[in-house]
């Protein structure tokens, strides 16, 4: 039988944050506990890597000992940009064996409010369709906001999921060029030619950048209570 494993990108700076994200304290509970409790409470994820720096690894490990879970958790180190960060994830569940058909599901943990019926649908899709990412509708304005140029952009959120074959595939071949790309689903577009299958996201799954940011979503939260 296929497994899911899930993999969750923490290894971020938080730079433009000016704090540190992941430890801040939304309704006394760490950013970074949010996805991690999706995953595990999410009853089909069978593993769990955590891609962090060495500071951090022992914060979440920390934190960790507070949840009672029958799910492995790894960890292991990120790299000097995404693409290597994920790699390293990768590389750490070939070493486990992985069945190459079984599911990585790449999740931002800046997205920390990830809806868990947005997690199980997109686990679903990705069964039938053989990958699954989530997005949302946004507008594109003129320089002067007078009227709209497109309407018809969509932004990719997290996660993305693809078997572990073709996420493997895609990022050796990333290996011998020097193809940087913004994110998982144009990196296997790119290399492998398959093409993400989507489906409707959430606002409530923003990505984390700024403090202003987590404003907006804790306002959304709120209304959703």
């Amino acid at each position: 039988m296929l497994k899911v494993h899930g993999v969750l990108l923490s290894a971020g700076e938080s730079d433009r944050f000016k704090g540190d994200k992941l430890f801040t304290e939304v309704k006394n509970k760490p950013l970074i506990l949010y996805p991690i409790e999706t995953f595990l409470n999410s009853g089909v994820i069978d593993t769990l890597v955590i891609v962090c720096n060495k500071i951090n690894k022992k914060k979440i490990k920390q934190l960790l000992l507070n949840i009672e879970t029958n799910i492995e958790i790894d960890f292991i180190l990120g790299g000097k940009s995404r693409q290597e960060s994920e790699l390293n994830a990768l590389e750490k569940l070939k070493e486990k064996n992985v069945d190459e058909e079984d599911f990585i599901v790449i999740h931002d943990s800046a997205r920390a409010f990830l809806p868990s019926k947005l997690l199980l649908n997109l686990i679903e899709h990705a069964k039938q369709n053989q990958s699954a990412a989530p997005y949302v509708r946004t507008l594109l304005f003129s320089k002067d906001l007078s009227k709209y140029v497109n309407e018809n952009i969509v932004e990719i959120q997290t996660p993305q999921i693809f078997n572990f074959k073709t996420l493997r595939k895609a990022y050796i071949k990333t290996l011998d060029n020097s193809f940087n790309s913004v994110d998982t689903t144009e990196r296997v577009s790119q290399e492998t030619g398959l093409e993400a299958s989507l489906i409707e996201g959430s606002n409530l799954n923003k990505k984390i950048t700024f403090k202003e940011d987590l404003d907006k979503i804790q306002v959304l939260l709120e209304v959703q209570n």
